[in-house]
């Protein structure tokens, strides 16, 4: 060893063997050792050149290498996590080497969850949502150069009772008149309203529109003006992992797309007892009618058509009615109906004791009731979406949320749920 270092002349005289020589001799011998690897490790003046005998860069001299350190792996969610977000991403990340297992297990089906690896092995993160009220097990192994380290932890995600829904009333397909409103109803109480409004989108056939609230369960989207007529119009409540409040979130989304048809409405005026249809501005019908009596008023306003059937049943007890009432009236079939409340008001077919005086006098109970032709073409040619208007029959407007009376809001008004009409 002492032969491989540079060596110097004496700088004093040699001092006299003592005692002890042979500790003396470690000694030196360790202080010689040291001196070579500091030589080494530093570079400095003292250092041999490069490629001298006895460096490390002499030629046959053997590499040196620093062992590779164990990869650590982090898991997000974390072990014993509970009432996880089912939209959050699950991710396994090794800060050194690369990731060479990831697997993500449902407890209760076995099934995986798909996941995507980064372009360095190193993150790995779930490429679809997770399942409700379900314990998940991660199993991961990462490997930095020979060191290879394993691991598995365990979570759960939001429990059923804390997952809410949402349902729309137009279906994917379907054709709706131009004044179609567009509602949402949600399976629980929603309080961050602002973030569901941020998960719905609208997009076609209207220029701009607005949001009302009509209960925390109930939220509605109308245009400014009708829809575009012949047209298509996506609606989209992407509400998967949307925190609705009070611990609830959203289980999933919805996207419908439906058509309009041509602009259709129908014009009910009491003072002449007529019904005078409309298509695409063109009048295509007027048929005499008769309204709501005295007691029975028919209310005014602007309300679209829900639904509508060739044949529905008529009960008294609806209104509460029960015989021997002067009101009370035999359960009956009604034909051609569409309906304008959920109430209780539609356009149907009148019975035949009223048709000598349609036209003439208001003897229902609030329906508008027409001759066979006319709720004929009503039925065959209207559709939900389209509207009727009444008017002079000195009575308020229905409730908005008694149907969808929505266009008798003006525009400037509709996103406040406070503002109250003549209803």
């Amino acid at each position: 060893m002492t032969s491989s270092l540079p060596t110097r002349p004496p700088t004093g005289p040699v001092a006299p063997a003592r005692r002890g020589g042979a500790r003396t001799a470690l000694t030196c011998l360790g202080l010689v050792a040291l001196l070579g690897l500091t030589g080494c490790a530093s570079g400095g003046d003292d250092a041999a050149p490069a490629g001298a005998s006895g460096s490390p860069a002499a030629e046959g001299a053997p590499a040196r290498s620093s062992a590779a350190a164990a990869p650590t792996v982090k898991v997000t969610p974390g072990t014993d996590a509970t009432a996880v977000n089912p939209a959050d991403p699950v991710v396994v990340r090794a800060d050194a080497g690369e990731l060479t297992r990831v697997t993500l297990t449902a407890s209760s089906t076995g099934k995986t969850t798909g996941g995507e690896l980064s372009e360095d092995k190193r993150e790995w993160r779930t490429s679809e949502p997770l399942e409700f009220h379900e314990t998940y097990t991660v199993e991961h192994t990462a490997r930095n150069g020979d060191e290879e380290r394993s691991g598995r932890s365990v979570f759960s995600t939001v429990d059923a009772a804390h997952e809410a829904d949402v349902s729309l009333n137009v279906q994917d397909g379907q054709t709706y008149g131009v004044w179609q409103v567009v509602e949402f109803e949600f399976s629980e109480p929603v309080t961050d309203k602002d973030a569901v409004e941020k998960a719905v989108t609208v997009d076609g056939a209207h220029e701009k529109g607005q949001f009302r609230w009509y209960s925390d369960q109930k939220l509605r989207f109308r245009p400014e003006k009708p829809w575009t007529p012949d047209s298509t119009v996506k609606v989209s409540a992407n509400i998967l992992g949307t925190h609705l409040g009070n611990g609830m979130i959203g289980n999933g989304n919805k996207t419908v797309s439906f058509k309009t048809g041509p602009e259709q409405r129908a014009y009910v005026d009491d003072t002449t007892k007529t019904l005078v249809a409309y298509v695409d501005g063109k009048e295509t019908g007027r048929w005499p009618v008769t309204l709501g009596d005295p007691e029975w008023p028919s209310t005014t306003g602007k309300k679209v058509i829900l639904e509508q059937a060739a044949s529905y049943p008529f009960k008294a007890s609806s209104l509460n009615l029960k015989p021997g009432d002067p009101h009370y009236y035999p359960p009956f079939d009604a034909t051609n109906v569409s309906r304008l409340t959920w109430s209780g008001e539609f356009v149907h077919q009148a019975l035949p004791s009223a048709w000598p005086v349609l036209g003439v006098a208001n003897v229902s109970h609030g329906c508008v009731g027409m001759p066979p032709e006319g709720a004929s073409y009503i039925y065959d040619v209207f559709r939900p979406g389209d509207m009727v208007e009444v008017v002079n029959t000195n009575y308020p407007q229905a409730d908005p949320a008694d149907g969808y009376g929505d266009w008798n809001i003006p525009f400037e008004h509709y996103a406040d749920e406070n503002w109250h009409g003549n209803w």
